[in-house]
């Protein structure tokens, strides 16, 4: 029985969605229904107009989250820093806060998830959309799903974008070398193909090794580093050379074989990127789930949050939580793990080598 608003809670983390849409339409029903008919009771009649003025704002609020968001204002931009993602973007304006030339600074960021999913020309609207589908039906039931928030107009303003800025415009593209962020990378470098701006890339893994006695192995996402170690970098890469037309066109080229490639993970192999089958990193999760699994009594089911963050802590590849979810819930399809829970996010179940109860 509900009897506070904790108990309420409660409640609703348990419900699934359908449940929760079901709660809602039964909500906006009564409360078109008391507004219809109106009660000579005042409290109950100012009830439901704070309701309906309540589902009203539900609405309006989605609207305002599905309006692009603004675009850098570059009429006056000495420098434009690009980065792969908004979480690396927010770390490079802090670190570069303190820098002189902040008025005539504007930053980018390309937000999508570059280690996944097919490519192909994503300057054409069908293939760009197809791909926002295939991610759609992978991270729909994780707890990543903003993606889908913000839809195909954010993705779909690149290319418009990109093409607008001038040539009196230094473009600085910041990344990391892994699967997201290269990828990333290069298609910047695509769709800046006409631009005639000088250009120069921010490798923070290269920088990062060199000046901070970091292993080969060792690839920090760019959002996990420290706006003092990126602040250190930009002082070190406003000496770096711009690239010239070759090193362009060849980066032009490498983004096309890239993109025709068939894979729809992409893992970085002797400091290049390559897209393979998605289930490439499936045997990697198992082995996890086994080492796992061996510190536990006989038949113990593994919380699905404990063996995802256990895989991205070993893995040297970044391809993000929303991915090995998505695979441990297929290793759970195909008969590889067993499941005990509901799989509608990590928190919600756990799972076990099949055949170990």
């Amino acid at each position: 029985m509900i009897r506070s608003v904790f108990d309420f809670d409660n409640e609703l983390h348990q419900m699934n969605e359908e449940e929760l849409r079901s709660l809602l339409r039964e909500l906006y029903l009564r409360t078109d229904m008391a507004m219809s008919n109106k009660n000579e009771d005042a409290q109950i009649n100012w009830f439901a107009e704070k309701q309906q003025q309540l589902f009203s704002r539900l609405s309006e609020d989605r609207r305002l989250r599905e309006r692009e968001r603004p675009l850098p204002d570059l009429r006056h931009a000495d420098e434009l820093h690009i980065a792969i993602g908004e979480a690396p973007l927010g770390s490079i304006k802090v670190a570069m806060g303190n820098f002189p030339g902040r008025s005539g600074r504007c930053f980018f960021s390309l937000n999508d998830y570059y280690a996944m999913g097919p490519l192909g020309d994503l300057e054409d609207e069908i293939v760009l959309q197809r791909r926002h589908l295939w991610l759609l039906d992978r991270l729909y039931l994780t707890e990543h799903g903003s993606y889908l928030l913000q839809g195909l107009k954010q993705l779909k303003c690149l290319k418009p974008f990109m093409t607008s800025i001038s040539n009196n415009t230094k473009v600085i593209i910041w990344y990391a070398n892994n699967g997201h962020e290269r990828t990333g990378m290069l298609y910047a470098l695509y769709l800046l193909r006409h631009c005639k701006s000088p250009i120069t890339l921010m490798d923070t893994t290269v920088l990062y090794r060199a000046m901070f006695n970091a292993s080969e192995q060792q690839v920090l996402p760019l959002g996990e580093m420290m706006t003092d170690q990126l602040s250190m970098m930009w002082e070190q890469g406003m000496v770096a050379k711009w690239l010239s037309f070759e090193q362009r066109s060849l980066m032009e080229q490498e983004w096309l074989e890239l993109a025709s490639q068939s894979g729809t993970l992409r893992l970085m192999k002797n400091d290049a990127v390559h897209s393979v089958p998605e289930n490439s990193l499936d045997e990697f999760i198992l082995q996890q789930v086994k080492r796992l699994a061996a510190e536990r009594a006989v038949g113990e089911f593994i919380n699905g949050a404990r063996v995802v963050g256990e895989v991205m802590g070993n893995l040297t590849q970044a391809v993000g939580d929303s991915f090995i979810e998505y695979r441990v819930r297929q290793l759970v399809l195909m008969g590889k793990l067993d499941l005990e829970g509901s799989p509608r996010a990590m928190r919600f179940y756990r799972v076990r080598l099949t055949g170990e109860g």
